[in-house]
């Protein structure tokens, strides 16, 4: 289900974008290697358009869409580095059909908040607020994101919980 996955996906960077926006933030966080766990929960109708497909189509996409409604939990290692909190793109989605947009409400070294909004394809509109915790060596986050295409409504709710590893990144971009 390449849509669903880019869908989910996009959701994600939106999210974790907070953390880490183009507007340097002033969160207190150490550069290097770090291990975040994402904790989702969606629900709605998600804005995938059925209508052109088979019913058998149809139906896998319905049968997808089920499997990824409830809580979620998805444990990765991210790379931060200093140059990239100087991109205005740094961690947003990369899709060509959207364009976001962050109106920072919040932005001290011990917490981020701001509103999100994304045109294109398909309309996101959320909330997102993190907190730098012990000098800078762990955070965490919620988010709350609905995202409408087609007359259809998801909303897509996150926890985020984040742990400095090391300085060196190693492998990991």
């Amino acid at each position: 289900m390449p849509a669903t996955r880019t869908l989910t996906l996009s959701i994600l960077y939106v999210g974790l974008s907070a953390v880490l926006t183009a507007q340097a933030p002033a969160l207190d966080i150490k550069f290097g290697l770090w291990e975040n766990t994402i904790v989702t929960n969606m629900g709605g109708a998600p804005p995938i358009d059925t209508s052109k497909m088979t019913p058998e189509q149809a139906a896998k996409v319905a049968a997808a869409m089920q499997g990824m409604m409830g809580d979620r939990t998805m444990t990765q290692q991210s790379c931060v580095k200093k140059e990239d909190l100087e991109k205005d793109s740094f961690m947003l989605p990369q899709e060509k059909s959207l364009s976001c947009k962050r109106t920072i409400t919040t932005n001290t070294r011990s917490a981020f908040a701001a509103e999100i909004t994304c045109t294109g394809e398909r309309e996101m509109k959320g909330q997102i607020n993190i907190e730098s915790l012990a000098g800078g060596t762990a955070f965490k986050g919620a988010m709350k994101m609905v995202t409408t295409a087609q007359g259809r409504s998801m909303n897509v709710n996150m926890t985020m919980a984040g742990k400095y590893l090391s300085a060196d990144c190693g492998t990991v971009k």
